[in-house]
């Protein structure tokens, strides 16, 4: 494709004439190849800017900057190289996205389990379905991995572009806080966009929880939304019903679709919705209050697309299990191991209130806090942890370039509760079943269904389901 048709939509100053022939894009140096149109990302920590000319050398055709560079290469001078790069992977893979139509996931907590089972509600619909989220992307029974739960625009429109091929009609995909404020949905309408709930994590980046909201808020816009499905049981949810008209769910009042007569067991949740005028008794296999308010989520925007009733509670009923969200395995003695993605202060309460509820002998908790994050959730998700566990082993979690010792030391500051630190992960997980008894529960949490532990650059493969079922040599 000649550049002039990937900038089509685009302001910019080009610094040179010609018009090459692009046959690939790269944001990382190490991805940048003959006939590569090269983007200048500005990072925490780096800026592309400083990585041109190795860009060039390695066979960049152009370069899309915010300012002019000493070079003789062709530039492409714009404001935003993230909103552009956005646009130009658009336009890259033949602008499949429009021709798929996207369900959005907006919130801090819940979004890989509402795009699990409503996955599963359009499929038994009859649609043909991709999921795009933490767990990876998935399409045609296949799963492919993904480093971030929003891809960056390259990788992503390289995704829709497969789908289209693969004639997918509908994309549910996870849309996080940095992706609305790093532009990666710029030129992307949402057919439906569902906000679960909103509470504290990556203060790293945002500083602020009023900054952190607002970023979240300012995706529900006819510019990125067609329809909106929002909890209006959290407050945000109720300001951003407020923003363009809007389908409401509910446990706790009024709304387009409620749930009532909420029964939560060990195994399974069952509630009667009522959603938009029609009836029916929802059971499921994902217990918690909190999956309550997912599968909710799930029958509202399925609702909107024209799903009816029967298939929303039958589909439901169906799925046995999210990927790493309260994945429960059974020891032999009866003794319950449930490993868990908990990683901000209210996902740790969400789970361990259940979990503590439907224990009768010990609630034993390992966990970490990730390095290089939002340092301020540490003693909150401490406290969440002291106020439910009998003990808690402290270890890793992806420390990345932070000294394992000093977050255990962070955390234990404001642990109430007994504990034990063991920063090996696998030791820590196989010390707890050590102490578990019959009835007792292990909780694993903050890591779910990752497949790697990020230590100092690396990503060193490791999975905490794995480690259990190793432990209980389960096949």
């Amino acid at each position: 494709m000649y550049l002039q048709q990937i900038l089509n939509g685009v302001s910019y100053r080009m610094i040179g004439e010609n018009n090459p022939e692009v046959t690939s894009l790269a944001c990382d140096t190490s991805q940048v190849k003959q006939g590569c149109l090269f983007f200048c990302l500005k990072g925490k920590k780096f800026d592309g800017h400083d990585f041109f000319r190795k860009a060039i050398g390695d066979g960049a055709v152009a370069i899309v900057c915010e300012k002019p560079l000493e070079t003789q290469a062709l530039q492409i001078v714009v404001d935003d190289v993230r909103s552009v790069m956005a646009i130009a992977a658009k336009n890259f893979y033949a602008s499949a996205v429009d021709r798929l139509k996207v369900i959005s996931i907006v919130g801090t907590n819940g979004k890989t389990s509402t795009s699990y089972v409503l996955e599963a509600i359009l499929s038994k619909a009859g649609y043909k379905t991709a999921v795009v989220g933490t767990n990876g992307v998935f399409f045609n029974g296949q799963r492919h991995a993904s480093a971030l739960t929003t891809p960056d625009p390259i990788e992503l429109h390289y995704w829709f572009r497969q789908m289209y091929l693969n004639k997918v009609d509908v994309v549910i995909m996870e849309v996080s806080a940095h992706a609305i404020a790093l532009h990666k949905m710029q030129g992307i309408l949402s057919e439906v966009a569902i906000f679960t709930n909103f509470s504290q994590d990556h203060l790293d980046f945002f500083h602020t929880m009023e900054n952190y909201a607002n970023t979240k808020k300012s995706f529900f816009t006819q510019k990125y939304v067609k329809n909106v499905v929002a909890n209006v049981d959290d407050s945000l949810g109720k300001e951003i019903a407020t923003l363009m008209p809007t389908a409401t769910y509910s446990v706790n009042g009024h709304a387009d679709v409620v749930a009532t007569d909420v029964q939560i067991d060990n195994d399974k949740s069952t509630y009667r919705v009522e959603l938009f005028g029609q009836s029916a008794v929802i059971t499921t296999h994902l217990a918690g209050i909190f999956n309550v308010y997912n599968t909710l989520a799930a029958a509202t925007c399925a609702s909107v697309l024209g799903v009816d009733i029967d298939t929303i509670a039958k589909a439901i009923e169906e799925v046995q299990c999210v990927s790493g969200r309260n994945e429960t395995l059974i020891r032999s003695d009866g003794a319950r191991i449930v490993v868990d993605f908990a990683h901000t202060p209210d996902g740790i309460q969400n789970i361990l209130s259940f979990l503590r509820r439907t224990t009768q002998g010990k609630l034993i908790v390992v966990f970490g806090c990730g390095g290089n994050r939002d340092k301020f959730k540490r003693p909150l998700m401490a406290e969440r942890v002291s106020q439910f566990a009998d003990f808690a082993i402290l270890t890793n979690d992806n420390p990345r370039y932070e000294d394992p010792k000093l977050i255990a030391q962070d955390v234990s500051e404001r642990l109430t509760c007994k504990y034990k630190i063991v920063l090996n992960r696998s030791q820590a997980t196989e010390y707890a079943l050590s102490i578990a008894t019959g009835e007792d529960t292990v909780a694993i949490l903050g890591k779910g269904a990752e497949e790697y532990q990020e230590i100092r650059g690396r990503k060193f493969p490791y999975s905490d389901v794995e480690v259990v079922r190793n432990l209980l040599r389960i096949e």
